[in-house]
């Protein structure tokens, strides 16, 4: 598959290839309930795939995900990277998706895994507020910030185009797009 056009077979090749790797993903954070949770967050399991060459505008754009979580899009060419860093990059999408499905349950840090908001919290709707005026850049530290706290796993970028992967790189930088 190359960068220019890409055929239909190659869309329909690409989803077969990254579907079981995207339901996995996606099923182990819908199974997971976190720490101070009473539920697991089975609201990702709404979260649909579509694979679309649209997504891939930049040379460092694989994946994209809707922002009210229910959908998450990659890229055919997807399906040529690394495991680790497929499996990366499909983590920190589901980290949004878990984050748009559920505003403001998640208290996300820079550099560490998310905090379980419970429902009940007095200041629910101070963090709501404080949730819907995130910058750019945390709304992406928070996605892998809620990965790190379902999967146990940091999301770290690698290589000269900055992707996700879960050895070696280092934390998402500020401005990164």
């Amino acid at each position: 598959m190359g960068e220019a056009a890409v055929e239909l077979e190659d869309v329909e090749m690409a989803y077969a290839i990254l579907e079981p790797h995207y339901d996995a993903v996606r099923d182990f954070f819908a199974d997971t309930v976190p720490e101070g949770a009473s539920e697991p967050l089975s609201k990702v399991r709404q979260t649909k795939l579509l694979v679309d060459p649209v997504v891939r505008n930049s040379e460092r754009h694989y994946a994209a995900c809707r922002d009210d979580g229910l959908l998450i899009v990659l890229a055919p060419q997807a399906a040529q990277l690394p495991m680790d860093t497929l499996v990366a990059v499909i983590t920190h999408e589901c980290g949004h998706a878990t984050d748009f499905l559920s505003p403001g349950r998640f208290l996300g840090r820079k550099q560490g895994p998310a905090a379980w908001v419970p429902s009940d919290a007095k200041k629910q709707g101070r963090i709501r507020r404080m949730w819907s005026e995130r910058t750019d850049d945390q709304i992406e530290w928070d996605a892998d910030s809620i990965a790190w706290a379902v999967t146990g796993k940091q999301i770290r970028y690698c290589g000269s185009c900055m992707l996700q992967c879960f050895s070696g790189g280092r934390p998402r930088p500020e401005g990164l797009r």
